[in-house]
Protein backbone atom coordinates (compact mmCIF):
# COMPACT_ATOMS: atom_id res chain seq x y z
CA UNK A 1 0.00 0.00 0.00
CA UNK A 2 1.03 3.61 -0.37
CA UNK A 3 1.66 5.80 2.64
CA UNK A 4 1.42 9.60 2.85
CA UNK A 5 4.43 11.34 1.39
CA UNK A 6 7.08 12.16 4.03
CA UNK A 7 6.55 15.88 3.44
CA UNK A 8 2.78 15.77 4.06
CA UNK A 9 3.09 13.49 7.07
CA UNK A 10 5.89 15.65 8.47
CA UNK A 11 3.68 18.73 8.05
CA UNK A 12 0.87 16.99 9.97
CA UNK A 13 3.26 16.12 12.80
CA UNK A 14 4.65 19.67 12.89
CA UNK A 15 1.11 21.00 13.26
CA UNK A 16 0.49 18.54 16.09
CA UNK A 17 3.65 19.72 17.83
CA UNK A 18 2.60 23.37 17.47
CA UNK A 19 -0.81 22.64 18.98
CA UNK A 20 0.95 20.86 21.84
CA UNK A 21 3.23 23.84 22.49
CA UNK A 22 0.34 26.31 22.40
CA UNK A 23 -1.65 24.24 24.89
CA UNK A 24 1.34 23.70 27.20
CA UNK A 25 0.37 26.41 29.75
CA UNK A 26 -3.07 24.83 30.23
CA UNK A 27 -1.49 21.38 30.52
CA UNK A 28 0.93 22.61 33.21
CA UNK A 29 -1.93 24.15 35.20
CA UNK A 30 -3.80 20.86 35.01
CA UNK A 31 -0.73 18.95 36.18
CA UNK A 32 -0.39 21.26 39.18
CA UNK A 33 -3.98 21.17 40.40
CA UNK A 34 -5.62 17.98 39.12
CA UNK A 35 -4.54 14.42 39.90
CA UNK A 36 -6.74 13.05 37.08
CA UNK A 37 -4.93 15.36 34.65
CA UNK A 38 -1.56 13.98 35.78
CA UNK A 39 -2.74 10.41 35.23
CA UNK A 40 -4.24 11.33 31.86
CA UNK A 41 -1.10 13.04 30.55
CA UNK A 42 1.14 10.09 31.42
CA UNK A 43 -1.26 7.71 29.63
CA UNK A 44 -1.44 10.01 26.60
CA UNK A 45 2.35 9.88 26.41
CA UNK A 46 2.24 6.08 26.40
CA UNK A 47 3.18 5.48 30.04
CA UNK A 48 1.42 3.04 32.35
CA UNK A 49 -0.07 0.94 29.57
CA UNK A 50 -0.43 -2.84 29.92
CA UNK A 51 1.69 -5.24 27.89
CA UNK A 52 0.15 -8.03 25.88
CA UNK A 53 0.59 -11.52 27.24
CA UNK A 54 0.09 -14.72 25.29
CA UNK A 55 -3.66 -14.22 24.75
CA UNK A 56 -5.29 -12.35 21.90
CA UNK A 57 -5.90 -8.65 22.52
CA UNK A 58 -8.62 -6.32 21.24
CA UNK A 59 -8.04 -2.55 21.30
CA UNK A 60 -11.34 -0.63 21.20
CA UNK A 61 -11.46 3.17 21.09
CA UNK A 62 -14.29 5.66 21.54
CA UNK A 63 -14.14 9.42 21.94
CA UNK A 64 -16.16 9.80 25.13
CA UNK A 65 -19.06 8.44 27.19
CA UNK A 66 -21.61 7.91 24.41
CA UNK A 67 -19.16 6.20 22.09
CA UNK A 68 -17.85 3.90 24.84
CA UNK A 69 -21.41 2.99 25.83
CA UNK A 70 -22.12 2.13 22.20
CA UNK A 71 -18.96 0.05 21.89
CA UNK A 72 -19.51 -1.97 25.08
CA UNK A 73 -22.02 -4.54 23.70
CA UNK A 74 -19.78 -5.17 20.67
CA UNK A 75 -16.74 -5.63 22.89
CA UNK A 76 -18.64 -8.10 25.06
CA UNK A 77 -19.69 -10.00 21.93
CA UNK A 78 -16.02 -10.21 20.89
CA UNK A 79 -15.03 -11.40 24.37
CA UNK A 80 -17.63 -14.18 24.20
CA UNK A 81 -16.17 -15.33 20.88
CA UNK A 82 -12.61 -15.17 22.26
CA UNK A 83 -12.59 -16.65 25.79
CA UNK A 84 -9.53 -15.62 27.75
CA UNK A 85 -8.67 -12.76 25.42
CA UNK A 86 -7.60 -9.37 26.74
CA UNK A 87 -9.25 -6.04 25.98
CA UNK A 88 -7.89 -2.50 26.09
CA UNK A 89 -10.44 0.32 25.86
CA UNK A 90 -9.31 3.90 25.28
CA UNK A 91 -11.18 7.20 25.33
CA UNK A 92 -10.23 10.83 24.91
CA UNK A 93 -11.95 11.93 28.14
CA UNK A 94 -11.70 10.89 31.77
CA UNK A 95 -15.47 10.32 31.82
CA UNK A 96 -15.14 8.00 28.84
CA UNK A 97 -12.45 6.00 30.66
CA UNK A 98 -14.65 5.85 33.79
CA UNK A 99 -17.54 4.59 31.68
CA UNK A 100 -15.34 1.86 30.19
CA UNK A 101 -14.35 0.73 33.69
CA UNK A 102 -18.00 0.62 34.74
CA UNK A 103 -19.34 -1.23 31.68
CA UNK A 104 -16.32 -3.46 30.95
CA UNK A 105 -14.78 -4.23 34.34
CA UNK A 106 -12.49 -6.92 32.97
CA UNK A 107 -10.88 -4.58 30.42
CA UNK A 108 -7.89 -2.28 30.75
CA UNK A 109 -9.40 1.23 30.46
CA UNK A 110 -6.97 4.07 29.81
CA UNK A 111 -6.77 7.52 28.24
CA UNK A 112 -6.08 7.42 24.49
CA UNK A 113 -2.54 8.24 23.35
CA UNK A 114 -1.49 11.41 21.62
CA UNK A 115 -1.21 10.85 17.88
CA UNK A 116 2.56 11.35 17.85
CA UNK A 117 4.47 8.71 15.83
CA UNK A 118 6.90 7.84 18.65
CA UNK A 119 3.99 7.27 21.06
CA UNK A 120 1.64 5.37 18.77
CA UNK A 121 4.38 3.24 17.23
CA UNK A 122 5.69 2.16 20.63
CA UNK A 123 2.21 1.33 21.92
CA UNK A 124 1.31 -0.77 18.88
CA UNK A 125 4.52 -2.76 19.35
CA UNK A 126 3.79 -3.11 23.07
CA UNK A 127 0.16 -4.23 22.72
CA UNK A 128 0.42 -6.16 19.45
CA UNK A 129 -3.42 -6.14 19.16
CA UNK A 130 -5.26 -8.68 17.08
CA UNK A 131 -7.83 -6.07 16.06
CA UNK A 132 -8.37 -2.32 16.50
CA UNK A 133 -11.96 -1.01 16.61
CA UNK A 134 -12.68 2.71 16.61
CA UNK A 135 -15.94 4.63 16.50
CA UNK A 136 -17.49 7.38 14.43
CA UNK A 137 -14.82 9.80 13.13
CA UNK A 138 -11.75 8.98 15.22
CA UNK A 139 -9.32 8.88 12.27
CA UNK A 140 -5.85 9.38 13.83
CA UNK A 141 -3.27 9.16 11.01
CA UNK A 142 -0.14 8.15 12.95
CA UNK A 143 -2.00 5.51 14.93
CA UNK A 144 -3.64 4.02 11.84
CA UNK A 145 -0.32 4.03 9.99
CA UNK A 146 1.42 2.28 12.89
CA UNK A 147 -1.30 -0.37 13.00
CA UNK A 148 -1.14 -0.91 9.24
CA UNK A 149 2.64 -1.25 9.26
CA UNK A 150 2.32 -3.82 12.06
CA UNK A 151 -0.27 -5.79 10.07
CA UNK A 152 -3.08 -5.10 12.56
CA UNK A 153 -6.55 -4.77 10.97
CA UNK A 154 -8.41 -1.62 12.00
CA UNK A 155 -12.18 -1.21 11.63
CA UNK A 156 -14.31 1.89 11.95
CA UNK A 157 -17.62 0.92 13.58
CA UNK A 158 -20.69 3.13 13.82
CA UNK A 159 -18.73 5.26 11.40
CA UNK A 160 -19.79 8.62 10.10
CA UNK A 161 -18.29 11.11 7.68
CA UNK A 162 -19.97 14.50 7.73
CA UNK A 163 -20.05 16.68 4.65
CA UNK A 164 -17.60 19.03 6.36
CA UNK A 165 -15.19 16.21 7.17
CA UNK A 166 -15.42 14.86 3.63
CA UNK A 167 -14.66 18.32 2.22
CA UNK A 168 -11.66 18.69 4.51
CA UNK A 169 -10.31 15.27 3.54
CA UNK A 170 -10.84 16.12 -0.13
CA UNK A 171 -8.55 19.14 0.20
CA UNK A 172 -5.56 16.82 0.78
CA UNK A 173 -6.29 13.87 -1.53
CA UNK A 174 -2.89 12.13 -1.39
CA UNK A 175 -2.72 12.30 2.39
CA UNK A 176 -6.37 11.39 3.04
CA UNK A 177 -6.45 8.52 0.55
CA UNK A 178 -3.38 6.95 2.11
CA UNK A 179 -4.75 7.32 5.64
CA UNK A 180 -8.14 5.91 4.63
CA UNK A 181 -6.33 3.01 2.95
CA UNK A 182 -5.03 2.03 6.40
CA UNK A 183 -8.56 1.17 7.55
CA UNK A 184 -9.41 -2.45 6.78
CA UNK A 185 -13.16 -1.94 6.88
CA UNK A 186 -15.65 0.90 7.33
CA UNK A 187 -18.92 -0.07 9.06
CA UNK A 188 -20.99 3.07 8.56
CA UNK A 189 -24.11 4.65 10.00
CA UNK A 190 -25.80 5.61 6.73
CA UNK A 191 -25.76 5.39 2.96
CA UNK A 192 -24.76 9.08 2.87
CA UNK A 193 -21.56 8.24 4.79
CA UNK A 194 -20.84 5.47 2.28
CA UNK A 195 -21.33 7.80 -0.68
CA UNK A 196 -18.91 10.35 0.76
CA UNK A 197 -16.20 7.73 1.22
CA UNK A 198 -16.78 6.43 -2.29
CA UNK A 199 -16.21 9.94 -3.63
CA UNK A 200 -12.96 10.03 -1.64
CA UNK A 201 -11.80 6.93 -3.51
CA UNK A 202 -12.32 4.23 -0.87
CA UNK A 203 -12.70 0.72 -2.30
CA UNK A 204 -16.44 -0.18 -2.17
CA UNK A 205 -15.55 -3.70 -0.97
CA UNK A 206 -14.46 -2.15 2.33
CA UNK A 207 -17.71 -0.19 2.87
CA UNK A 208 -20.69 -1.59 4.79
CA UNK A 209 -23.75 0.28 6.07
CA UNK A 210 -24.57 -1.22 9.48
CA UNK A 211 -26.15 1.68 11.39
CA UNK A 212 -25.32 3.45 14.63
CA UNK A 213 -24.27 1.35 17.60
CA UNK A 214 -25.73 4.01 19.87
CA UNK A 215 -29.11 2.54 18.98
CA UNK A 216 -27.93 -0.79 20.41
CA UNK A 217 -26.63 0.54 23.72
CA UNK A 218 -28.40 -1.04 26.70
CA UNK A 219 -31.37 0.89 28.10
CA UNK A 220 -30.71 2.35 31.53
CA UNK A 221 -33.05 2.77 34.46
CA UNK A 222 -33.98 6.22 35.71
CA UNK A 223 -32.20 7.39 38.88
CA UNK A 224 -34.11 6.37 42.01
CA UNK A 225 -34.19 9.99 43.12
CA UNK A 226 -36.71 10.73 40.33
CA UNK A 227 -39.22 8.25 41.69
CA UNK A 228 -42.42 9.84 42.92
CA UNK A 229 -42.36 12.76 40.50
CA UNK A 230 -45.70 11.94 38.92
CA UNK A 231 -46.93 15.43 39.88
CA UNK A 232 -44.19 17.13 37.86
CA UNK A 233 -43.82 17.46 34.08
CA UNK A 234 -40.26 16.49 33.21
CA UNK A 235 -38.13 17.95 30.46
CA UNK A 236 -34.64 16.53 29.95
CA UNK A 237 -32.03 18.80 28.35
CA UNK A 238 -29.13 16.46 27.64
CA UNK A 239 -25.52 16.89 26.49
CA UNK A 240 -25.65 20.68 26.47
CA UNK A 241 -22.73 22.91 25.50
CA UNK A 242 -21.65 26.45 26.34
CA UNK A 243 -24.06 28.85 24.66
CA UNK A 244 -27.04 26.51 25.01
CA UNK A 245 -27.83 26.62 28.74
CA UNK A 246 -28.56 30.35 28.67
CA UNK A 247 -31.14 29.91 25.92
CA UNK A 248 -32.67 26.93 27.73
CA UNK A 249 -32.95 28.90 30.98
CA UNK A 250 -34.65 31.75 29.13
CA UNK A 251 -37.04 29.30 27.45
CA UNK A 252 -37.74 27.61 30.80
CA UNK A 253 -38.77 30.91 32.37
CA UNK A 254 -41.22 31.49 29.54
CA UNK A 255 -42.73 28.00 29.77
CA UNK A 256 -43.04 28.25 33.57
CA UNK A 257 -45.48 31.14 33.13
CA UNK A 258 -47.99 28.55 31.86
CA UNK A 259 -46.63 25.23 33.19
CA UNK A 260 -45.58 25.75 36.80
CA UNK A 261 -45.13 22.01 37.37
CA UNK A 262 -42.33 21.75 34.80
CA UNK A 263 -39.00 20.44 36.07
CA UNK A 264 -36.01 20.62 33.72
CA UNK A 265 -33.26 18.06 34.15
CA UNK A 266 -30.18 19.80 32.79
CA UNK A 267 -27.19 17.61 31.88
CA UNK A 268 -24.10 19.45 30.56
CA UNK A 269 -22.03 17.41 28.12
CA UNK A 270 -18.68 17.96 29.88
CA UNK A 271 -18.22 17.42 33.65
CA UNK A 272 -15.72 20.27 33.91
CA UNK A 273 -18.63 22.64 33.14
CA UNK A 274 -20.88 21.51 36.01
CA UNK A 275 -19.79 24.37 38.28
CA UNK A 276 -20.07 26.88 35.43
CA UNK A 277 -23.66 25.85 34.68
CA UNK A 278 -24.54 25.97 38.38
CA UNK A 279 -23.26 29.54 38.34
CA UNK A 280 -25.47 30.37 35.34
CA UNK A 281 -28.53 29.04 37.18
CA UNK A 282 -27.68 31.03 40.30
CA UNK A 283 -27.11 34.19 38.29
CA UNK A 284 -30.47 33.75 36.54
CA UNK A 285 -32.25 33.28 39.85
CA UNK A 286 -33.49 29.81 38.93
CA UNK A 287 -34.04 27.45 41.86
CA UNK A 288 -32.13 24.18 41.36
CA UNK A 289 -30.57 21.20 43.08
CA UNK A 290 -27.39 19.40 42.09
CA UNK A 291 -27.95 15.68 41.60
CA UNK A 292 -24.67 14.88 43.38
CA UNK A 293 -25.93 16.56 46.56
CA UNK A 294 -29.25 14.71 46.77
CA UNK A 295 -29.39 11.92 49.33
CA UNK A 296 -31.81 9.01 49.17
CA UNK A 297 -34.70 8.60 46.77
CA UNK A 298 -36.83 11.59 47.74
CA UNK A 299 -36.78 14.63 45.47
CA UNK A 300 -37.47 17.91 47.29
CA UNK A 301 -40.39 20.17 46.37
CA UNK A 302 -39.84 23.48 44.67
CA UNK A 303 -36.77 23.44 42.40
CA UNK A 304 -37.25 24.27 38.75
CA UNK A 305 -34.06 22.53 37.61
CA UNK A 306 -32.19 19.38 38.55
CA UNK A 307 -28.56 19.84 37.49
CA UNK A 308 -27.43 16.34 36.51
CA UNK A 309 -23.81 16.59 37.60
CA UNK A 310 -23.23 12.83 37.58
CA UNK A 311 -22.07 10.35 34.93
CA UNK A 312 -24.13 7.52 33.46
CA UNK A 313 -27.65 8.60 34.49
CA UNK A 314 -28.78 10.74 31.55
CA UNK A 315 -30.06 7.93 29.31
CA UNK A 316 -32.33 6.62 32.06
CA UNK A 317 -33.79 10.08 32.69
CA UNK A 318 -35.13 10.29 29.13
CA UNK A 319 -37.57 7.48 29.88
CA UNK A 320 -39.45 9.66 32.38
CA UNK A 321 -39.56 12.82 30.24
CA UNK A 322 -42.49 14.37 28.40
CA UNK A 323 -40.13 16.28 26.14
CA UNK A 324 -36.38 16.29 25.54
CA UNK A 325 -33.83 18.73 24.22
CA UNK A 326 -30.67 17.19 22.72
CA UNK A 327 -27.63 19.42 22.90
CA UNK A 328 -24.79 20.21 20.57
CA UNK A 329 -27.47 21.48 18.19
CA UNK A 330 -27.97 25.15 19.11
CA UNK A 331 -24.23 25.64 18.66
CA UNK A 332 -22.20 24.29 15.71
CA UNK A 333 -21.25 20.93 17.21
CA UNK A 334 -23.41 18.72 15.00
CA UNK A 335 -25.95 17.30 17.46
CA UNK A 336 -25.72 14.41 19.90
CA UNK A 337 -27.57 11.14 20.40
CA UNK A 338 -31.22 11.42 19.32
CA UNK A 339 -31.81 7.70 19.80
CA UNK A 340 -31.78 7.87 23.61
CA UNK A 341 -35.06 9.82 23.86
CA UNK A 342 -36.47 8.36 20.61
CA UNK A 343 -36.38 4.78 21.92
CA UNK A 344 -38.83 5.89 24.65
CA UNK A 345 -41.03 7.74 22.17
CA UNK A 346 -40.16 11.06 23.84
CA UNK A 347 -40.58 14.04 21.47
CA UNK A 348 -37.41 16.02 20.84
CA UNK A 349 -36.52 19.69 20.45
CA UNK A 350 -33.20 20.53 18.78
CA UNK A 351 -31.32 23.45 17.32
CA UNK A 352 -30.34 23.89 13.66
CA UNK A 353 -26.87 22.29 13.83
CA UNK A 354 -27.52 18.59 13.14
CA UNK A 355 -24.78 17.61 10.72
CA UNK A 356 -23.86 14.49 12.74
CA UNK A 357 -27.43 13.19 13.01
CA UNK A 358 -29.11 14.75 9.96
CA UNK A 359 -30.67 11.59 8.51
CA UNK A 360 -32.18 10.45 11.81
CA UNK A 361 -33.41 13.98 12.59
CA UNK A 362 -35.22 14.12 9.25
CA UNK A 363 -36.95 10.79 9.94
CA UNK A 364 -38.06 11.82 13.43
CA UNK A 365 -39.27 15.19 12.18
CA UNK A 366 -41.30 13.55 9.40
CA UNK A 367 -42.87 11.29 12.04
CA UNK A 368 -43.96 14.34 14.05
CA UNK A 369 -41.60 13.67 16.94
CA UNK A 370 -39.00 16.39 16.43
CA UNK A 371 -39.06 20.18 16.18
CA UNK A 372 -36.20 22.57 15.43
CA UNK A 373 -35.59 25.91 17.12
CA UNK A 374 -33.02 28.68 16.74
CA UNK A 375 -33.86 30.99 19.66
CA UNK A 376 -35.16 30.94 23.23
CA UNK A 377 -38.59 31.99 21.96
CA UNK A 378 -38.72 29.14 19.45
CA UNK A 379 -37.49 26.70 22.09
CA UNK A 380 -40.31 27.74 24.42
CA UNK A 381 -42.92 27.33 21.69
CA UNK A 382 -41.65 23.86 20.74
CA UNK A 383 -41.43 22.71 24.38
CA UNK A 384 -44.97 23.92 25.15
CA UNK A 385 -46.28 22.21 22.02
CA UNK A 386 -44.93 18.82 23.07
CA UNK A 387 -46.05 19.32 26.69
CA UNK A 388 -49.65 19.95 25.63
CA UNK A 389 -50.05 17.89 22.44
CA UNK A 390 -49.94 14.15 23.06
CA UNK A 391 -49.58 12.32 19.74
CA UNK A 392 -49.54 8.53 20.31
CA UNK A 393 -48.93 7.83 16.62
CA UNK A 394 -45.86 10.06 16.51
CA UNK A 395 -44.45 8.49 19.67
CA UNK A 396 -45.06 5.00 18.29
CA UNK A 397 -43.33 5.98 15.05
CA UNK A 398 -40.32 7.28 17.03
CA UNK A 399 -40.01 4.00 18.89
CA UNK A 400 -40.25 2.08 15.63
CA UNK A 401 -37.51 4.22 14.04
CA UNK A 402 -35.26 3.69 17.05
CA UNK A 403 -36.07 -0.02 17.05
CA UNK A 404 -35.06 -0.39 13.42
CA UNK A 405 -31.68 1.13 14.26
CA UNK A 406 -31.20 -1.11 17.31
CA UNK A 407 -30.22 -3.94 14.95
CA UNK A 408 -26.88 -2.25 14.31
CA UNK A 409 -25.07 -4.53 16.76
CA UNK A 410 -26.05 -7.68 14.84
CA UNK A 411 -25.34 -6.04 11.48
CA UNK A 412 -21.94 -4.84 12.71
CA UNK A 413 -21.02 -8.28 14.03
CA UNK A 414 -22.02 -9.93 10.76
CA UNK A 415 -20.05 -7.39 8.73
CA UNK A 416 -16.95 -8.08 10.81
CA UNK A 417 -17.16 -11.71 9.74
CA UNK A 418 -17.43 -11.07 6.00
CA UNK A 419 -14.21 -12.29 4.35
CA UNK A 420 -12.30 -9.47 2.71
CA UNK A 421 -9.21 -10.42 0.71
CA UNK A 422 -8.71 -13.31 3.08
CA UNK A 423 -10.38 -14.17 6.38
CA UNK A 424 -13.07 -12.35 8.33
CA UNK A 425 -11.87 -10.14 11.15
CA UNK A 426 -13.53 -11.90 14.08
Amino acid sequence: MKFPSPIVLRLYNVLLALVGLLSLPLVLLGLLFRADARRGISARLGMGWPSRGEAELLWAHGASVGEVEALAPLVRRWQSAHPGAEVVVTALTTTGVATARRLLPGAHAITAPLDFPLVTGRLVRRLRPSLFLFTENELWPNLLLALRRAGVPSVQVSGRVSQGAASALGMFPRFSSAVLACVSRFLLQSEADRERLLRLGVDPERLFVTGSLKGSAEAQEAPAVLAGLANRELMVAGSTHAGEEGLLIEALRSVLLHDQDLLMILAPRHPERFAEVAGLLEEAGVSFHRRSQLVGAVFPEGPQVLLLDTIGELAGCYGMAKVAFVGGSLVPVGGHNLLEPARFGVPIVVGPHLDSVAGLADKLEAAGGLRRATSAEELAVAIEHFLHVHDPEARHAMRMIAGELSGALEDTWRALQVPLRGEGLV
